[in-house]
């Protein structure tokens, strides 16, 4: 290699690292407080009282668990039936059939104003806090905080801790009882804090969009995402299938075809019975593990809560079984 190549070389060898280092810790040119400062100084330039800053950054430490969780976040290995039956089992559905008939007449009125079912809002709301039995407990600031200094996605979670402050200098929640998941997460569906200031709704009309605690404006919010993305009313959203071996069409997420189309093919449900018929097209997505799923419109906006297809399919699993009951 020439002089000439190898200083090239170098040259972006030391930008990577540069690069590397810019994406890992963007935070630290400056000291932890120094940041905690500056921040408190965004946060009163976006609106939020000095005094709500300040009580809710000053004398914060970063959270040695939340870093850990950070770096060690492990790749699942589970197959899909194996996360369905850890995410949505049988007693997790007898669950949502009890919460739909205790909240039916708020559930249905919530129904009506959005556009979306009763089962499918149920659902979500099981998978993401188990009805809101399970919320976590890390302090939301203080994670968002944490991660926002060190984490990798710092600009992400810096800017998800400006809109904390923001819920916080709203009223929405008192500093001292928001918490959530390590990430940031919080209340009964589970927003991000830039989710929250999207989606959250204050469906009893008393001032605070109350995802926390108050069922109606947990309901709604956790419907009215769905309906911001799209979600088609009395349209289905997922069926799980039997898929020959030979197929005659392409699966796959990217693959439509007309519900006649599936079933000319040979794909049943998986109780051995045909597919309710349907105007809409759909795809066939073959998960680990089986079974198949033939999704629909409606699916897809599962996934706009939680990229994953298992999530998708969980949730679909479970509100077909949750109407069913």
């Amino acid at each position: 290699m020439t002089g000439k190549k190898i200083g090239i070389a170098l040259l972006l060898i030391c930008l990577c690292v540069v690069v590397r280092w810019a994406n890992a810790a963007p935070s630290q040119s400056m000291t932890w407080q120094q940041w905690l400062a500056a921040t408190e100084q965004e946060a009163v330039s976006a609106g939020v009282s000095p005094a709500v800053a300040n009580t809710a950054l000053n004398g914060l430490t970063p959270d040695q668990r939340v870093l850990g969780y950070d770096k060690t976040q492990p790749e699942s290995r589970l197959s899909f039936k194996q996360y369905r039956q850890s995410r949505g089992d049988d007693a997790r559905v007898r669950m949502g059939i009890n919460e739909y008939r205790r909240n039916a007449p708020l559930l249905n009125r919530v129904a009506r104003t959005y556009g979306v079912s009763p089962c499918v809002i149920v659902s979500v709301w099981g998978m993401e806090t188990s009805y809101g039995h399970y919320m976590g407990s890390f302090p939301v600031i203080r994670s968002l905080a944490t991660l926002a200094f060190y984490s990798r996605r710092s600009d992400y979670f810096h800017e998800q801790l400006i809109y904390a402050l923001q819920i916080l200098n709203g009223g929405h929640i008192d500093n001292a009882h928001y918490v959530g998941e390590w990430a940031g997460a919080s209340g009964q569906p589970q927003f991000m804090p830039s989710s929250f200031q999207k989606y959250a709704v204050d469906y009893d009309g008393d001032g605070r969009k109350n995802i926390w605690t108050s069922r109606p404006d947990i309901f709604a919010s956790i419907a009215n995402y769905l309906a911001q993305y799209g979600w088609q009313a009395n349209a289905p959203w997922g069926y799980e299938v039997n898929v020959p071996a030979q197929l005659g069409l392409k699966s796959g997420e990217n693959n439509w075809y007309p519900v006649s189309a599936w079933k000319s093919a040979g794909v049943t449900l998986t109780n051995g019975q045909p597919i309710p018929d349907s105007s809409a097209e759909a795809v066939v997505i073959m998960p680990a593990g089986g079974p198949g799923l033939l999704a629909f419109h409606n699916f897809f906006v599962f996934k706009e809560y939680n990229n994953s297809t298992y999530y998708a399919g969980t949730v679909s699993h479970m509100a077909n079984a949750i109407c069913q009951g």
